[in-house]
């Protein structure tokens, strides 16, 4: 006989239902996996914007080039795009500009021989109660009212003529509200080199004038604007 090797231990035997394996719930995980990459992309989107348009941004050099190629051309947009890429230049002390409303009234009187000043004044002088009243005024005021972007805007949408985002061309004038409720302003002008098809803005930023990829970066846009062409 044979001999159970493990002493008095006998095998039993199980009487029930067969074990199940867990079922996997399929579709669960990739709910949750669609929720993340659905956060991912609507948090992530204005970060990689803004490092894309980052990536490159004009230079003195490429602005010269620019200038260069746009210089022989008659057409008015082009001239103001001229007019603002040589504002960029940190080496030209007469081309420094130290906000938004001087970078747009010199960009004008350097280009066109428009003095925004000027005009915005006999506009405010006949009309002073379509500007915004936000700074308690009584009248026009010629000494600082061109200096006030919201001002400058009142006056394009007055004399300009409005376009939309996909008639965008290079010399336009864009205004935008930043996040922390402040106007903006801006020219339309063509990237630098290989991006030369591209629209690109000159826009005063901090500390000085500079030539960026960020025309989509701003949505608040209060108006598009051709003037002068």
């Amino acid at each position: 006989m044979r001999r159970n090797p493990y002493g008095s231990l006998t095998t039993i035997e199980y009487i029930g239902p067969r074990p199940q394996k867990p079922k996997k719930n399929f579709f669960g995980g990739w709910v949750i996996l669609l929720i993340a990459v659905g956060m991912g992309l609507f948090f992530g989107r204005p970060l990689l914007a803004s490092l894309r348009s980052e990536q490159v941004v004009g230079t003195d050099a490429a602005a010269d080039r620019m200038i260069e190629e746009l210089h022989a051309s008659t057409r008015p947009g082009d001239k103001l795009a001229v007019a603002a890429l040589s504002l960029i230049k940190k080496d030209d002390k007469n081309s420094q500009v130290n906000s938004t409303a001087e970078l747009i009234n010199s960009a004008y009187q350097k280009a066109l021989g428009m003095d925004i000043r000027e005009l915005l004044n006999q506009d405010m002088s006949s009309a002073f109660s379509q500007y915004p009243q936000l700074w308690y005024e009584r009248g026009p005021n010629k000494e600082i009212d061109a200096t006030r972007v919201p001002n400058l805007q009142r006056f394009f949408h007055r004399s300009g003529e409005d376009f939309s985002a996909s008639d965008v061309n290079v010399g336009d004038v864009i205004f935008w509200t930043l996040p922390d409720g402040n106007a903006h302003a801006a020219i339309i002008v063509p990237g630098p080199g290989l991006h030369a098809n591209e629209k690109w803005i000159v826009h005063h930023w901090q500390q000085g004038v500079v030539w960026e990829n960020k025309l989509k970066d701003y949505s608040m846009v209060l108006g598009r604007y051709r003037f002068g062409q």
